[in-house]
């Protein structure tokens, strides 16, 4: 039975060996199909030199399947293997740096680690065309480059998941207000900040991103969604819950003794902490970079095109109190 099994193995080898281009036509249908699917599971969405990652995958892929067609019909010299085992090096140190993005989100793309391992098929079988060392070098270089030109962010799973967004939903106008708990300026605004929310909310639509500045923030932020997960998108109900988290983080609460704060104001909490963070990794994660948000408080007004940034309480007072005037 084993050595049936040995004979299978090494005769589905020799037929990969001598159809290698199966491979990266592989890769690339995984891709294609992933993206048909995107809207179902989770992937990963970024760009290398700023080229999107899907493409720049199938450009890759498309490299290596023309150049073992021409390897195989019209050129069968040794020094064009060799070439693609030193793409496919390569290729391999910009994997491993996609495997770590995802064990580090704790995200795993389906599409993303099929056609990895389709890649690393290929590498085993290409790779002997190579010194040992010259593999070396060339997957340090694929590390090195990916490392300093790979920018990536995570989509989450949930293929119906809604983002916390309050106001009007056919609104014009979005206004999105970033702060952290444990802000003291963020503090002193949010009441009259959402003094003005509320009168604009049948007008614009309105979300709030926490950003994680400080130690504890991330927790909080947590928590503010934990109760979004049952109150929905009611803006009385979070601007409650956001004027309990910035009193708790006041007087440096634990996560633990906020959610007992917030049950014991009769308001209800769904812990949900992998949900959560996808929003983090989703939404929250591309506003931060979309406007640039390193410091809080910090208001964003969008009309149409039209982006603006508003940074300090005076700034956004004074934006807030334009727009909410007649």
């Amino acid at each position: 039975m084993a050595e049936r099994i040995e004979m299978n193995a090494t005769r589905v080898v020799s037929e990969l060996k001598n159809r290698l281009w199966i491979l990266p036509a592989l890769c690339m249908l995984t891709i294609i199909i992933g993206q048909l699917c995107a809207a179902k599971c989770a992937f990963i969405q970024g760009d290398i030199l700023g080229i999107d990652l899907n493409i720049f995958g199938m450009l890759f892929y498309a490299l290596l399947l023309v150049s073992l067609l021409v390897h195989g019909k019209f050129y069968p010299e040794d020094r064009l293997m060799k070439a693609i085992a030193a793409v496919a090096s390569a290729g391999v140190g910009a994997e491993l740096i996609l495997i770590k993005f995802q064990v580090e989100n704790n995200v795993y793309c389906p599409k993303c680690l099929i056609s990895g391992f389709f890649f690393l098929v290929l590498f085993f079988l290409v790779v002997r065309h190579l010194k040992k060392w010259v593999i070396i070098l060339l997957i340090a270089a694929g590390l090195l480059f990916t490392s300093f030109t790979f920018n990536g962010s995570v989509i989450p799973s949930y293929a119906d998941e809604s983002y916390p967004q309050f106001g009007s939903d056919k609104a014009q106008v979005r206004v999105v207000v970033y702060s952290d708990y444990f802000c003291p300026h963020c503090g002193k605004i949010d009441g009259p900040v959402n003094a003005i929310l509320g009168r604009l909310k049948d007008r614009v639509s309105i979300r709030f991103v926490d950003v994680p500045l400080h130690p504890g923030s991330l927790e909080y932020a947590e928590v503010f969604l934990y109760a979004w997960f049952v109150s929905g998108n009611n803006l009385e109900s979070a601007v409650r819950v956001r004027g309990l988290l910035f009193d708790a983080a006041a007087r440096k609460t634990d996560q633990a003794g906020v959610i007992a704060l917030l049950k014991s104001k009769g308001i209800s909490v769904t812990a949900d902490r992998e949900r959560a963070r996808s929003i983090f990794r989703g939404f929250y994660n591309e506003a931060l970079k979309t406007d640039k948000v390193n410091a809080t408080p910090a208001v964003v007004i969008m009309k149409g095109s039209e982006r603006n940034k508003y940074v300090g309480g005076k700034e956004i007072h004074a934006a807030l109190e334009k727009l909410s005037s007649p």
